[in-house]
């Protein structure tokens, strides 16, 4: 990478808000959108589209819930090539979890767009299935540096017919290391192409990735803080010895639903996620250090309310958009203001609305105070907490459980099929079936947890769509 150049000054956000209609999109883009309930781009995607639809080079410094992936995603949909089976648009982001998640919100976006293909590789994925999956190429892919390499080095992926090339999170790309990746992956670019790069922090080395891989870019840039307007934060005074009771009886007194415990390290996930189950919480870890399946699993869980509480480390805090996420909980606070706000960030997505509860000691207090981005609306100490919200803790035992089944698209289930089956097989009423995820080789449905035995006896007996799958409790 060349010598840091001094950046442009970065662009004005106009204050008179455009719709999607005047940023000139596809109306087959606009349906989704509006199916997405979708309506007013917000401040980066109003400056980012116009200029990403005339091809131009563009570096944009935007946070956590500020709707990148849309703003990059949206333009990037619009140029490809469906009637081309070649990869045309590359999205490198730095984990798994936020391939998955921008692989999945690119197909929100793409819904009416016919013949379109996006894929996602990233480690801990089967590598055989991705290399036969580029049999019939996508026109979009999303990957992590690591797994991209890995496909340049045995010559199974084809980056020739690139067109767009994203960075998404350049920041953490840095952190975590990927300068070389990045560097191969480049170099597998033709020449002529479009790069885009985004970034939290504009940092000297991020600066000096634009110097060395965008040409002329155009810079764009939101507010630096990430929590929106319309999350509460909330500081919850204790003393040092006291924080898991305090957590304890900060969940006994919230929302019993869509709630992230930030830690620090993997041990602290696991320790306080068994210690919460010993306390009858449906609560899971997440943390960088489990395999693939299992965080997959986990999320699964989280998603469609069979686990209530989530241990997260801040693996969690980059790249996972989940709409039933309405607490977070600062049970450790991080190292700086910027993961801070990048872990608030998680809620109040969309315009939705969230707390952020911080635990909080006397010099936690002051550091919190010290951090001029992080404001905070109100200071309670857990007996005010008590005083202020009853006492849930019954409904924090997780109202679903969680059903395996050995089938999913690439065997034509679907959502409604499954439905159909469990009202005719086990005679569960429709508006007691909670979320389904219908994946490519499998499927995950919530049932009543207090019916989950004789619902999964039915299941296991019966057939869906006709035909007989192994039906299992997910634990």
């Amino acid at each position: 990478m060349g010598r840091v150049k001094a950046l442009p000054l970065y662009r004005t956000i106009p204050t008179c808000m455009a719709t999607f209609k005047d940023l000139n999109l596809h109306a087959q883009l606009q349906q989704s959108l509006q199916e997405l309930n979708i309506s007013t781009p917000t401040p980066i995607q109003q400056e980012a589209i116009p200029l990403l639809l005339q091809g131009l080079d563009v570096a944009g410094q935007a946070e956590t819930g500020s709707g990148k992936t849309a703003a990059y995603g949206l333009p990037l949909l619009q140029r490809v090539n469906t009637d081309i089976q070649q990869v045309q648009a590359l999205v490198v982001v730095p984990t798994r979890e936020l391939a998955v998640q921008v692989r999945q919100e690119l197909k929100q976006f793409g819904k009416y767009i016919a013949n379109l293909k996006i894929s996602a590789f990233y480690g801990g994925h089967a590598f055989s299935q991705e290399r036969a999956s580029l049999a019939h190429p996508p026109q979009i892919l999303v990957g992590t540096p690591g797994r991209l390499t890995d496909h340049l080095n045995r010559r199974t992926l084809d980056l020739s017919h690139v067109m767009q090339m994203i960075m998404d999170e350049a920041d953490k790309l840095l952190e975590m290391g990927f300068e070389e990746e990045l560097d191969k992956v480049i170099a597998a670019l033709p020449p002529k192409r479009q790069m885009i790069l985004f970034s939290a922090t504009m940092d000297e080395d991020v600066k000096e990735l634009i110097a060395s891989s965008l040409k002329n870019p155009q810079f764009v840039k939101v507010s630096s803080n990430a929590i929106p307007t319309q999350v509460r934060l909330v500081g919850v005074k204790f003393g040092a010895t006291q924080r898991q009771e305090i957590l304890v009886s900060l969940l006994r007194h919230i929302e019993p639903k869509g709630i992230v415990v930030f830690v620090n390290n993997r041990m602290t996930t696991e320790e306080l996620a068994a210690q919460l189950q010993a306390q009858g919480l449906a609560a899971r870890a997440l943390h960088g250090g489990m395999e693939q399946p299992d965080r997959d699993k986990t999320m699964t869980l989280f998603r469609n309310g069979t686990a209530t509480v989530l241990v997260a480390t801040d693996l969690a805090a980059r790249g996972l958009d989940i709409a039933a996420l309405n607490s977070i909980i600062h049970y450790e606070l991080p190292i700086d203001a910027a993961a801070y706000l990048h872990r608030s960030g998680r809620t109040g997505r969309a315009g939705r609305g969230g707390t952020v509860y911080t635990l909080a000691t006397t010099s936690d207090e002051k550091k919190l105070r010290e951090w001029e981005q992080v404001r905070m609306d109100e200071w309670l100490s857990v007996d005010t907490l008590k005083e202020k919200t009853p006492a849930v803790a019954a409904e924090l035992t997780a109202a679903f459980a969680t059903l395996h089944i050995s089938g999913g698209r690439k065997d034509k289930l679907s959502p409604r099929d499954i439905v159909g089956a469990l009202i005719a097989e086990a005679g569960l009423p429709a508006d007691q079936i909670g979320k389904i995820e219908v994946q490519d080789r499998q499927s995950f449905v919530a049932v009543p947890a207090k019916q989950r035995d004789s619902i999964l006896a039915k299941l296991s007996n019966g057939k869906i769509k006709g035909r007989k799958y192994k039906v299992s409790l997910v634990s």
